[in-house]
């Protein structure tokens, strides 16, 4: 027989299942309530002798916090008068817990197998199997499914800690989205799960892995490197299944670099035809669609035949206010406070508001920020936070001293992953060439505060191989400080004046023309539009750091882990070009000399970056110097795979001429 944590059950959710399952043992009626003030009753029933029945469901951790509640409830039973009282508690009780509580309500227990415990409820759901697969959450967490999972060899976890998955499935409400996801991934082999920023794409992910853990599969494998990671660890005697969260970028597309179109794609061919493993992937709608226009691959091949889109409007208004529900009982908001969400129905301003998203109640209600107001406009904040949800992180920003502020703000500008030792020169590099413009302090003392005002709220570390890797706390920790990026001209100004690192000009800026996304503003700031003010400054800088030839911050993924990225000229350059399309053209006149004698000099590992730098220089006055690059290109000694972006390149200059 299972045995099931019912405590991982919402209260209101543990009265349902113990509703379901004392309906299906008596085989009669049971009464059930609207949430609130029950006045002592939970459920009722009818009694064998004609009178009424009062079932009371009480889930707590212990059981001295359940004698206690129940002490409480004796004088309304008495009120009440039933004929008969039964008590279901997710507590497990021994048979003096048992005569204890039913002392306390004689005459109205009759016996101590009126008194369901944590056992005897484990014991109906071993009885009745069909009410143990409507609470699949419940079945997630049994003891025999988390042990299967925890002794399986080997499990690679990495950041997929027991600990998070639970937590997970404490909030997660059962919704379509899960048996769509998963009878694609069933159909397919891989499903990609994509969808706006706070959707729930992780958390559905997640409860796919768990899901196939705990029917057969042998091993999880997340891919926190490049691809390559996938097919180093595929075996094809074992069950396993793959996770790659965010695999084209977290906030923004990243090229995953020469040949990954290709890997994945080969990769998810292998994974069609082997129903012994399964492949999970993670992205934005938007991030995918920018994927799309980079890799010709990924428009050739309709990979998105196994796409689960996640729709936050596809959310049933049942399903919207159960999330919100686990939230708020997870929380354990004062009574003040859920006197508020409860009066005249206010819990309907956030069930039915246009913006409702998980990650905007997540943030609000289990990080605690709901604690910046007080119970009287608890509620009214709440629904303003909705229609404009960066304030969610606002408040708590603003409350940050001012070497908090613009030490994340200088960690927006420097990568999805970023060393603690070059967040650290980053920042004192900054506070020394800043001054006395802003006045910061940046000595070990301060820095160390710094980072554990920061850790757990705004950014999260990581220990990976001889480095702290810090990121931001969850994505829309950037998109905040992004978009706070662009709000602020003279803010802007400063981090690309004083930045040491090339990677904070192309991580965080771009031009006003290329924030095109159709797509509400909130889901589609992923970078900051340069202001026209601040244009000679980023020219100042992208100018010296081609002659300076700096370090560069960027963390790539590899096969093993991760690797430093040196810094490459060609590949800054690119990038710049990625962001500034328009300004790069006026500006490669000014260096065309150096452009030119970087892209006939290169390397092998840098060929198409200096590909696609030929293709935005304008030669309609120089054909011969246009002919001399074509040429000394065509005779280096490339990867084939290479040469179809230079043969793309003669393409267009042939279609031009």
């Amino acid at each position: 027989m299972a045995t099931y944590d019912l405590h991982i059950l919402q209260p209101s959710e543990f009265e349902e299942i113990t509703r379901d399952l004392l309906q299906k043992e008596w085989n009669c009626f049971i009464e059930s309530f609207t949430s609130g003030r029950d006045g002592g009753i939970d459920l009722r029933c009818a009694s064998n002798k004609g009178g009424k029945a009062i079932i009371q469901a009480k889930r707590y951790k212990d059981y001295k916090s359940l004698l206690a509640n129940l002490k409480g409830e004796v004088d309304k039973v008495r009120r009440l008068n039933p004929e008969r009282y039964y008590v279901s508690t997710s507590v497990g009780l021994t048979p003096a817990n048992k005569e204890e509580i039913k002392q306390l309500f004689t005459p109205y227990i009759i016996d101590v197998a009126d008194i369901f415990g944590n056992d005897d409820l484990n014991n109906l759901l071993g009885r009745h199997c069909d009410i143990e697969k409507q609470y699949y959450k419940l079945w997630l967490t049994s003891t025999n499914v988390l042990d299967n999972i925890i002794h399986k060899a080997p499990v690679l976890w990495s950041d997929f800690e027991l600990e998070d998955i639970k937590a997970n499935i404490s909030t997660y409400v059962m919704n379509d989205s899960f048996d769509n996801a998963r009878q694609i991934l069933f159909n397919h082999n891989y499903v990609i799960i994509s969808g706006i920023p706070g959707i729930g794409k992780t958390t559905l992910a997640r409860m796919l892995i768990y899901d196939y853990l705990a029917n057969g599969f042998e091993e999880f494998i997340n891919i926190s490197g490049d691809i390559d990671t996938a097919a180093k660890l595929f075996k094809r005697d074992k069950k396993q299944i793959f996770f790659f969260d965010d695999f084209l970028g977290a906030s923004v597309f990243e090229d995953g670099g020469t040949g990954f179109a290709q890997k994945l794609l080969t990769f998810i061919r292998q994974i069609k035809t082997d129903k012994s493993k399964a492949f999970i992937l993670t992205t934005r709608e938007y991030i995918l669609a920018e994927a799309r226009t980079h890799y010709e691959k990924m428009r050739t091949e309709n990979i998105e035949m196994a796409k689960c889109i996640l729709d936050v409007g596809a959310y049933t208004r049942a399903v919207k206010a159960k999330i919100l529900y686990n939230h708020m009982a997870n929380a354990q908001l004062p009574q003040e406070y859920i006197v508020q969400f409860l009066k005249n129905r206010n819990y309907n301003l956030i069930i039915n508001h246009h913006n409702y998203n998980p990650r905007v109640i997540e943030t609000y209600i289990d990080k605690g920020l709901w604690k910046s107001t007080d119970s009287a406009n608890f509620m009214s904040q709440f629904k303003h936070l909705l229609s404009h949800p960066f304030l969610v992180w606002e408040i708590a920003f603003e409350k940050l001293p001012n070497e908090c502020k613009y030490a994340l703000l200088i960690l927006a500008t420097m990568g999805e992953l970023v060393t603690l030792e070059d967040w650290k020169a980053a920042y004192n590099y900054f506070c020394i060439n800043a001054t006395p413009e802003i006045t910061l302090s940046y000595d070990d003392i301060t820095w160390n505060k710094v980072v554990k005002l920061l850790h757990d709220c705004f950014i999260r570390t990581q220990r990976k191989q001889e480095w702290i890797i810090v990121t931001t706390y969850n994505p829309s920790v950037r998109d905040f400080l992004i978009t706070y990026i662009g709000q602020n001209t003279n803010i802007q100004r400063s981090l690309i004046q004083y930045s040491i690192f090339p990677d904070q000009l192309t991580y965080a800026f771009t031009e006003a023309e290329a924030n095109n996304y159709n797509l509400p503003d909130y889901f589609r700031r992923n970078y900051s539009s340069l202001d026209i003010n601040n244009i000679p400054y980023l020219l100042a800088k992208f100018n010296a750091f081609l002659i300076e030839q700096p370090k560069s911050c960027k963390i790539r993924k590899i096969s093993n882990g991760l690797a430093k990225s040196s810094f490459d000229a060609a590949t800054f350059i690119k990038q710049f070009l990625d962001c500034f399309p328009k300004l790069f053209r006026i500006q490669s006149t000014q260096i065309k000399s150096y452009l030119i004698k970087l892209i006939t000099t290169g390397n092998s590992e840098n060929f198409a970056e200096r590909i696609c730098i030929v293709n935005a220089i304008d030669f309609s006055e120089d054909q011969t110097t246009l002919t001399s690059i074509l040429t000394k290109l065509s005779e280096e000694d490339i990867p084939l795979d290479e040469y179809v972006s230079f043969i793309d390149l003669m393409h267009q200059i042939m279609l031009a001429l």
